[in-house]
């Protein structure tokens, strides 16, 4: 039954995928800036409710409780809220891309470092949901690990490429509707009674385990304040009133989701499966229409954010890390994006395959965008005097710290702290080599107002 049900979802997202082909980058990267406030926030509260905000928080929330909340819940909201007030600036900045922002201030070292470590961080975070997908699947389903990742990248990979931004919002309406109802009903089926009897600990039980979740939350939040997933967004939004309002809903809808979230979890260690997943045993003693709504729910939740990787790693491939690129040729450069979009597919898979860790994975891609782009990209946002020595130490220091920590992760045994504890490591060089940088350039170039 699960089968056929998953096998009419797939079909659905791909004739919706199917409905806008993407004819100019203009179209493939930022749906023609045409997204109205109800679209902006049904595809960022999509695309941000994922496998961490899923599963990982519902398997620490059986653990710790609402402490879970810590995990994923606290440092989204954070990210929103300084979105909500930077929508304005970065609409008036009008770029299409971080590494085009990042030119500005830096010139061409820069943003063309930065477009690779983009380009990396949107992989590690279309893997993490693909690790999610495979054992979601694999779980449910009996499938090898190996095939559930296939179809997964399969899927997504196919409407990406032919539509683009378009397809992923089309795609992300029928996802939230489905990851939404999915939630809605866990918590009225299992987490409701347990909603009742912890919620009056809430306030203790969120604040017991404030240290163990710090260094995540700092580095989840500073790499989130600094992704494209945000950007892209209020980029493609017909108006900045449409995008701070669209961010506001989206904040609401993932709070709700969220207190959904946690006594669903806190209520799921009482149904343990024999892999260990308690949702899974969960899964198993609902009713079965239930169980097929819950598992194409979690199943839109994390394919929801992979497209939206997959479609940011394609558009950083395609207008940042290729150069020579010619204004006009239309044609070309939407080929070269579904060229983007494929091949970050198959990078994201290896991976996936490669680190079969939700967590660990999207720790690793938080940590390249916390370490090398957040002061930087931080900067250049705000600040009108180039430094591009500032930007290119603090970019080599924190984000080559940023990616001998991926290295470490992949089997080889270097001497330095693993993630998060690794997070004030790379923060500091990235600040060091900024300030040593912005020394360096304000004796070269002296700054006058008039300038």
């Amino acid at each position: 039954m699960f089968l056929l049900i998953f096998a009419g979802y797939a079909l659905l997202l791909l004739v919706t995928g199917f409905m806008r082909r993407g004819k100019t980058t203009e179209n493939f990267f930022f749906a023609d800036r045409k997204l109205g406030t109800i679209w902006v926030s049904t595809t960022l509260t999509a695309s941000w409710i994922g496998a961490a905000s899923t599963l990982v928080t519902i398997r620490e929330a059986a653990s710790h409780g609402y402490s879970a909340l810590w995990v994923m819940a606290v440092p989204t909201i954070a990210t929103l809220a300084i979105f909500f007030f930077f929508t304005g600036t970065i609409r008036r900045q009008r770029f299409t891309t971080l590494p085009s922002l990042l030119y500005r201030s830096y010139g061409r070292g820069v943003p063309t470092a930065a477009a690779w470590l983009i380009f990396i961080y949107m992989i590690l975070l279309t893997a993490s949901q693909l690790v999610a997908w495979g054992k979601l699947l694999s779980s449910i389903l009996s499938l090898p690990y190996f095939l559930s990742v296939l179809f997964a990248i399969l899927l997504i990979t196919a409407y990406s490429t032919m539509g683009g931004f378009f397809s992923v919002v089309l795609t992300d309406g029928i996802q939230f509707l489905l990851l939404g109802g999915a939630i809605l009903l866990m918590y009225l089926f299992v987490g409701n009674p347990t909603s009742r009897n912890a919620l009056s600990a809430l306030p203790s039980t969120f604040m017991a385990d404030v240290s163990r979740y710090s260094l995540p939350v700092i580095s989840f939040t500073l790499a989130w304040v600094i992704s494209p997933i945000v950007w892209q967004r209020i980029a493609a939004a017909k108006s900045g009133g449409s995008a701070r309002k669209g961010i506001f809903i989206s904040s609401v809808w993932i709070t709700g989701l969220y207190l959904m979230i946690i006594p669903i979890g806190i209520a799921s260690s009482r149904f343990p499966s024999s892999s260990g997943e308690s949702f899974q045993g969960m899964i198993a003693l609902l009713p079965a229409w239930m169980g097929a709504v819950v598992f194409l729910g979690l199943g839109s939740a994390i394919l929801s954010t992979a497209d939206t990787a997959l479609n940011l790693a394609a558009m950083t491939f395609s207008l940042d890390m290729i150069p020579g690129q010619k204004k006009g040729r239309e044609k070309s450069a939407v080929r070269r994006a579904r060229l983007g979009t494929i091949l970050s597919a198959l990078l994201a898979a290896l991976i996936a395959i490669q680190i079969p860790s939700i967590l660990k994975t999207l720790g690793l891609a938080s940590e390249i965008m916390a370490e090398g782009l957040f002061i930087p990209g931080m900067y250049a946002l705000f600040a009108r005097r180039p430094s591009p020595r500032a930007g290119m130490f603090a970019l080599c220091m924190g984000g080559g710290f940023a990616l001998l920590s991926f290295i470490n992760s992949v089997g080889f045994s270097l001497p330095i702290p693993e993630w998060p504890a690794s997070l004030p490591w790379g923060i500091g060089l990235s600040l060091a080599g900024f300030l040593l940088g912005l020394r360096i350039d304000n004796r070269r170039t002296p700054y006058s107002a008039e300038s």
